[in-house]
C-alpha cells in the first residue's frame, strides 16, 4: 500500500492565557511582602519601572512591621531555589509558574496537560519546570498525588527513586505489616524494611502543612472601617504597596528590542499590581457584605460561606480566588485578619448552620472553664457540642484545638498544675448563638 503525503488546512480555537494575563495571576498569588520585594528588585533594574515610596506608617502596626524582622515565604524561598539552579530560560520561567500555580499545602493539582494548552508551553519545558520545582525544599512540593508526595520525600531521605516509589505504592502492606510480601516485592532484607518503616511514620502527607506556616507577619492591603450609620467601606491600605508608574515615553521611539522589553516589563508590573488591587477590593466588598455582622458587632462571629459560593457570586473562578486569598489581609478596629479567615464550611447548629470560627470560639469558652485537676478531653469536649446542637466529629475537635494552638489535656493539665495558685478567671457556659 503506497504513502502519498498531503497537506491540510484545519481551524480549531483553544484557550490561551496572554503574557498580561500570566503575569497578573503571578502578581495576584503573591504575598504583600513578596511582591513588594520583586517591585523593589524590577525597579532596581528597570529605569522605566517608577516607583513612589509608600510614607511613613501611622499605626503601632505600621511600626511592628518596621522593626520586625519578618520570615522567607514559602514562594521566596521557592524563587530562590529555582534560581540557584542551572536551568534555561524557557525551563526556569515554567518552574516559577508553576509556583504560582501550586495550593497552599503545597501539591499542584492542575494537569501539565492542561497547562500547556492554556500557555502555550511545550509539555516537555513543564515537565523541566516540574522536575526542578520538586527539586526544593520543602520534600514533596510541587507533588500531584499523595503517593508522589511520599515518594519525594523517601527521595530526600536518601532512598533511590525507583525504590521510594515502590515503596509509596505499597502503603498498605507498611500498614498491617505485611513483612514478607514486602520482602519478596521489593527484594529487602528485614532491617531495611524497618528502617524504612521508621522513616514512613515520620512523613508528611501534604508538602506543607499548617503548623509549619513560613509568613509569621502578614500585611493587610485592605482597610474596613465602619461609619456611625452602620455602613461599612473597604478601601486599599495604601501603606501596604509602593505606588508604581511607567515612565512618560513613547515605546516606538526606544531605539533597540532591549530597551522596549523593558518598557513592556514596566508595564506589565503596573498593570498587573492595579489588576490584583481592584480584585483585591472586589474580594473586601464581598467579604464586608457578607460578614456585616461580623464587622458591625464585636467580631466574635463569622457566618459560613464557602469559597465555591463567594467564586459564584464574584464571576471569578475558584483557582483566581484562592490566589487572591493566600497569604493576603485585611485590617479592621486595629486588627489584622487574613482574608481566608472569612470563609469556610458550615456546621449544622442548634439555630441552622454555624461556622467553624463559632465552634472554635464555644471551645475556648469550655477550656477556659475547665477544673486544673480534670482538664477537658477532646470527646468530652464534643459530646458537650453535641448536646448544644453542634454535629461534630471527635477528630475536627482535634483539628480546631490544634489550629487554635491548645495543647491536649494531658499537656494542659501540666500546665495548670504548675500555676494553679494564680487566680482564675470565670466564665459563663454560654450556647453559641
Amino acid at each position: 500500500m503506497a504513502l502519498n503525503a498531503r497537506l491540510d488546512l484545519a481551524q480549531r480555537q483553544r484557550l490561551r492565557l496572554s503574557p498580561q494575563l500570566r503575569q497578573s495571576l503571578a502578581i495576584l498569588r503573591l504575598s504583600t511582602a513578596a511582591l513588594a520585594e520583586d517591585i523593589a528588585r524590577e525597579a532596581a533594574e528597570n529605569p522605566f519601572l517608577l516607583v513612589a515610596d509608600r510614607g511613613p506608617g501611622s499605626s503601632a502596626y505600621d511600626y511592628a512591621l518596621a522593626t520586625t524582622a519578618a520570615p522567607v515565604s514559602l514562594m521566596e524561598s521557592l524563587h530562590r531555589q529555582i534560581a540557584l539552579q542551572r536551568l534555561g530560560p524557557a525551563e526556569q520561567a515554567a518552574a516559577l509558574y508553576l509556583v504560582g500555580e501550586l495550593r497552599e499545602d503545597g501539591y499542584l493539582d492542575q494537569p501539565l496537560g492542561e497547562l500547556a494548552a492554556a500557555t502555550g508551553l511545550p509539555h516537555a519545558v513543564l515537565d523541566a519546570g516540574l522536575a526542578a520545582l520538586q527539586r526544593c525544599e520543602p520534600a514533596g512540593i510541587g507533588a500531584r498525588t499523595l503517593v508522589e508526595c511520599l515518594e519525594l520525600q523517601l527521595v530526600d531521605a536518601g532512598l533511590e527513586r525507583s525504590l521510594a516509589r515502590a515503596v509509596a505504592l505499597r502503603l498498605d502492606d507498611f500498614a498491617v505489616e505485611r513483612w514478607a510480601r514486602l520482602g519478596n516485592d521489593l527484594g529487602l532484607e528485614p532491617a531495611e524494611l524497618q528502617r524504612i518503616f521508621g522513616l514512613l511514620r515520620g512523613l508528611s502527607s501534604a508538602p506543607v502543612r499548617d503548623d509549619r506556616e513560613m509568613v509569621a507577619t502578614i500585611v493587610p492591603e485592605l482597610l474596613v472601617e465602619t461609619g456611625l450609620q452602620g455602613q461599612i467601606s473597604v478601601m486599599p491600605a495604601r501603606a501596604a504597596l509602593p505606588r508604581l508608574r511607567v515612565m512618560e515615553t513613547g515605546r516606538d521611539a526606544l531605539g533597540t528590542d532591549a530597551l522596549r522589553a523593558l518598557y513592556d516589563r514596566a508595564s506589565l508590573m503596573t498593570t498587573g499590581v492595579a489588576a490584583r488591587t481592584e480584585t483585591l477590593l472586589r474580594i473586601g466588598r464581598y467579604i464586608a457584605a457578607t460578614q456585616s455582622a461580623f464587622f458591625l458587632g464585636s467580631h466574635d462571629t463569622i457566618r459560613p460561606v464557602t469559597r465555591a459560593e463567594a467564586a459564584e457570586a464574584l464571576s471569578m473562578h475558584g483557582s483566581t480566588l484562592g490566589r487572591a486569598l493566600a497569604g493576603k489581609a485585611l485590617m479592621a478596629g486595629n486588627r489584622v485578619y487574613p482574608l481566608s479567615h472569612f470563609f469556610s464550611r458550615a456546621l449544622t447548629g442548634p439555630d441552622g448552620d454555624i461556622s467553624p470560627f463559632d465552634v472554635q470560639r464555644r471551645m475556648r469558652e469550655l477550656i477556659a472553664a475547665e477544673s486544673a485537676d480534670a482538664p477537658l478531653a477532646d470527646e468530652v469536649i464534643c459530646a458537650q457540642l453535641k448536646r448544644e446542637g453542634v454535629d461534630i466529629a471527635r477528630r475536627t475537635v482535634a483539628k480546631y484545638r490544634k489550629c487554635m494552638r491548645i495543647p491536649s489535656s494531658f499537656g494542659r493539665k501540666r500546665r495548670k498544675v504548675s500555676t494553679q495558685s494564680q487566680p482564675r478567671a470565670v466564665h459563663k457556659n454560654g450556647k453559641i448563638s
